[in-house]
């Protein structure tokens, strides 16, 4: 038999398209070429065969997976794109003080966020943006006075 009889054998038996059953035992079961194969009856190689039309080899569906999630990086920050003023004058340009530094951390999560937003996610040098986002929270952790606590609850165990 052909490939195509082989295929409507099996929908027949199943009463479902290939492609259904392929995803049910190589996605859902996780089942090997060997196994998939004796169950369907059919010779491992139009197993491997027909995996492989669906794309449902392990590596096939990590790629494709990988694939939608750069996909979706696009969207991550495409609001606050939207918003971002990059060309704005700073306020504490020679000051160097906790404000200045607020403002200069606030700008450079910016400026990452469009290179993010402009790449797709994709820019090497958007992987600053993440030390940016914490700096930040550190200051804000250091004007509510967690920070503070924070330290003084580690002396008190290191003393």
């Amino acid at each position: 038999m052909r490939y195509l009889q082989y295929k409507g054998v099996i929908e027949r038996e199943y009463k479902k398209s290939l492609k259904k059953i392929m995803y049910e035992l190589c996605v859902e079961q996780g089942l090997s070429a060997s196994q998939g194969a004796k169950k369907l009856g059919v010779a491992k190689e139009l197993f491997v065969y027909w995996r492989h039309h669906y794309r449902y080899e392990r590596k096939q569906l990590l790629f494709d997976q990988t694939v939608k999630e750069v996909d979706k990086l696009e969207e991550v920050y495409a609001e606050d794109a939207k918003s971002i003023q990059l060309n704005k004058s700073f306020l504490h340009k020679n000051d160097k003080s906790l404000s200045g530094l607020e403002e200069l951390v606030d700008h450079m999560i910016d400026y990452y966020k469009m290179v993010h937003y402009n790449s797709k996610g994709l820019a090497l040098e958007a992987a600053k943006l993440p030390l940016y986002e914490f700096s930040r929270g550190v200051v804000d952790r250091y004007r509510q006075g967690d920070l503070l606590a924070e330290a003084k609850a580690h002396s008190k165990i290191t003393q």
